[in-house]
């Protein structure tokens, strides 16, 4: 081979092989853009799947770094936990200052949800010592945040001694599920929540129930409204549902005009959330009247469900399309948001009629302009749910809103039961 020829091999085999680790980043580059778009929006379900597909392209801090996410939201807090350790602790060039942020956001999460109030409060006040340009317009709610957690610093974590249970349960004045709960020598009923992030109660109600108040005041505001009010805390030593013991729930406890309905003359005494629904494994609600809470856990098929932060995500299918949506227990009528509109735009315009509604939550009402929709046909696990005459919001709900909409009692009540599984996150109607 002439020097010429040889000289021209060497070129094309350097060029060749420089041009794979470009095409590989390239490549990389082109997954993670589509991966932080997934997490933005909250796609927990599609972000698991689409990591474990790229996780041989996925650099390890990348792969981690989404893993924290996804394993949190699907009640697994310890898992969620080692993963953002080895991120922040060994890491520190892989993060930018707003991921590693993020992180830590997420971390202080994971402990509150795990009861560990004391690790929640050290992350809150790292993050406003350390890292408040960071934050930015997040600053406020993780200083108002923060007050809550520094008070529960003494408060020892919720306990629940599970067996199995059999109660009644009754849909109240606004058509809400309303479970009885024994505290003290007391029987009073409380509405059984998924959306909401921590149990509430009145003013009034805390009397009854013989809270003890401790001493802290934040501030707290109507994700519908946005109107801001001031928030107190209660703690309950001791609460049973059926023969079930529950230790040292914490309470929001809200003026009692807060959660009045003046339209109705009714006030909505008190809410059983997100900590004390979740560590109740296996809840089956029947139709019939009967609430029951299993300690015996079924395994399914079925993996639909996730949290977002403290609030509950179901996987829904509508047509070819997989959709997220809240599910909440405690709306008496599901909605559609304007993620549903900017999605099927056409479709709506053309089938829908301009109105407007009227929506109500924690501090008050809200007048939104929507299209109302002859019919939807969504399935949930197994079985499909038919909405007739439903609304679409043209115009986000709330600061911050993801997700195509929120599931409420109008499709809970189309099925003789519903299962809340939170160890293999599922629900499945029947």
């Amino acid at each position: 081979m002439n020097l010429l020829k040889l000289l021209f091999c060497i070129v094309v085999f350097l060029s060749c092989h420089a041009l794979q680790p470009e095409n590989a980043s390239s490549k990389q580059f082109g997954i993670i853009q589509r991966l932080d778009s997934l997490l933005k929006q909250g796609e927990y379900f599609k972000l698991k799947t689409e990591i474990e597909k790229n996780k041989a392209i996925l650099r390890l801090e990348k792969y981690k770094y989404y893993e924290a996410y996804t394993e949190s939201a699907f009640n697994h807090y310890s898992n969620s936990n080692q993963s953002i350790a080895y991120l922040l602790d060994g890491n520190q060039e892989f993060l930018t200052d707003s991921s590693r942020v993020n992180l830590m956001l997420l971390l202080r999460d994971n402990y509150f949800k795990s009861f560990q109030y004391n690790k929640a409060a050290d992350i809150g006040k790292e993050l406003m010592l350390n890292h408040q340009k960071t934050l930015g317009d997040r600053a406020h709610d993780v200083q108002n945040t923060l007050l809550i957690h520094e008070a529960l610093r003494s408060i020892p974590p919720q306990q629940v001694f599970l067996k199995k249970a059999i109660l009644p349960w009754r849909s109240n004045q606004i058509g809400l599920i309303e479970i009885p709960i024994k505290i003290n020598s007391s029987t009073l009923g409380i509405v059984f929540d998924t959306r909401a992030h921590i149990s509430t109660a009145t003013q009034s109600y805390a009397r009854k129930l013989g809270l003890k108040i401790l001493d802290v005041s934040f501030e707290e505001s109507s994700g519908i409204t946005g109107i801001t009010f001031k928030s107190g805390l209660g703690i309950a030593d001791s609460l049973y549902l059926g023969d079930i013991l529950i230790r040292h729930v914490v309470f929001q406890v809200l003026p009692d005009e807060q959660l009045h309905f003046p339209a109705i003359g009714y006030t909505l005494d008190g809410i059983l959330g997100f900590p004390v629904i979740t560590q109740l494994k296996e809840v089956h609600i029947i139709k019939s009247g009967d609430f029951i809470v299993s300690p015996d856990v079924d395994s399914s098929g079925v993996h639909n469900m996730a949290f977002d932060g403290s609030t509950t995500v179901i996987s829904v299918v509508q047509h070819a399309d997989t959709l997220s949506f809240h599910f909440d227990t405690g709306a008496t009528g599901t909605e559609l948001y304007s993620n549903y509109f900017n999605h099927y735009t056409s479709d709506i315009i053309a089938t829908g009629k301009v109105d407007s509604v009227e929506s109500g939550g924690v501090g008050g009402n809200i007048k939104s302009k929507v299209y109302i929709i002859p019919k939807i046909q969504l399935t949930i696990g197994e079985k499909n749910a038919e909405l007739k005459d439903i609304a679409v919001r043209t115009t986000p709900a709330f600061e911050g809103q993801k997700y195509n909409g929120n599931i409420g009692q109008d499709v809970i009540k189309q099925f003789n039961e519903m299962i809340l599984n939170f160890e293999s996150m599922y629900l499945l109607f029947k």
